[in-house]
């Protein structure tokens, strides 16, 4: 049993990532779209309010140095666990024992040969270096998206506050004008953002909670040394974590379009003229549109922090019926 729970793993995982790729194929406009947004319109309103273009970039360099030991130690656990089994088994079990192989080997080659074992060992940790790789570059781009996008709002947020100092002049129907537009910007981005998204969270919905259940079984059923336990473990949270950054990405979204449109209620509106009152409610009817990164059309879930918690639970139910089977 658990040798085939880990084989569906392993497709599971494939088929995730072939997913992946091909919603990027079907939503590449999209794409394109947040990266022309960011590399044209962002910036021009970077500049013009006299702020460093790269602002956002130099954060995305921070963030990359704190999480990079932490990730090398992840892909060096799944990479060389299986390495750390096989010396430590060595002379007790042969060398096509699954535990030895990062992932499963069929028996096609003779694999108890020193020199094969090495080569094929050596192709796996190879590809699944690659994969690691892929996975981090993947979400290094929704950082650079999340950072973009928080910088962008700190600039409207000052743009507001800017445009209140003249709330009772003619100066400010200008000034909010430009926030009005500024602020339709990022909503196109995240719209853009959302139609690729929605597919995304669902895919990792469905498929993490099945993975974590056949990870957390094969790590109870399977008699194996510590190097496939080191194993099971780096897979397990090469799975988790980027769902959980996907989920504190739909969190930031939320909670910052709820922050402007508590900022904007909050402002001093009530004595200002007619025509100025006029387009701070047009700005508040726009913030109250639903930003909510969710799943796709046929599932309710929203991209959040408790989303995490019921992907746990739901991971919990499937392991209980692999147990009981």
């Amino acid at each position: 049993m658990p040798f085939v729970m880990e084989l569906i793993q392993y497709m599971i995982v494939s088929i995730y990532f072939t997913s992946i790729c091909v919603v990027f194929i079907i939503k590449k406009e999209a794409i394109m779209s947040n990266y022309n947004c960011i590399q044209t319109k962002f910036i021009q309103w970077s500049n013009k309010r006299a702020l460093h273009p790269n602002a956002a970039y130099k954060r995305n360099i921070k963030t990359v140095k704190s999480i990079s030991i932490p990730l090398a130690m992840l892909s060096l656990s799944i990479a060389f666990g299986p390495l750390i089994s096989t010396i430590n088994d060595m002379g007790k079990l042969p060398l096509d024992n699954r535990a030895h192989f990062i992932l499963f080997w069929p028996t096609i080659f003779d694999t108890n040969k020193l020199s094969t074992y090495g080569i094929i060992y050596t192709l796996q940790v190879i590809f699944t270096i690659i994969l690691c790789i892929s996975v981090f570059s993947f979400n290094l781009g929704f950082m650079v998206f999340l950072n973009e996008l928080i910088t962008q709002f700190e600039m409207l947020l000052d743009e507001i506050n800017d445009a209140f100092k003249y709330k009772m002049d003619k100066q400010f129907e200008t000034l909010f004008i430009d926030c009005i537009r500024h602020h339709q910007i990022i909503i196109k981005f995240l719209d853009d953002l959302k139609s690729y998204f929605k597919w995304m969270i669902l895919i990792e919905i469905i498929v993490v909670q099945v993975i974590l259940a056949i990870l957390i079984y094969n790590l109870t059923k399977v008699n194996a040394s510590l190097g496939y336990k080191v194993k099971i473990a780096g897979s397990l949270l090469f799975n988790l974590l980027p769902m959980c950054f996907h989920c504190h990405v739909g969190e930031v979204v939320l909670s910052l379009h709820t922050r402007l449109s508590n900022h904007i209620y909050n402002m001093t509106w009530y004595d200002m003229p007619n025509k100025n009152k006029q387009l701070v409610v047009i700005m508040f009817q726009r913030t109250q549109r639903d930003l909510t990164l969710s799943s796709a059309l046929f599932s309710s879930e929203r991209a959040s922090r408790s989303l995490i918690s019921k992907v746990i639970k739901q991971a919990y139910t499937i392991l209980n019926v692999l147990l009981k089977t």
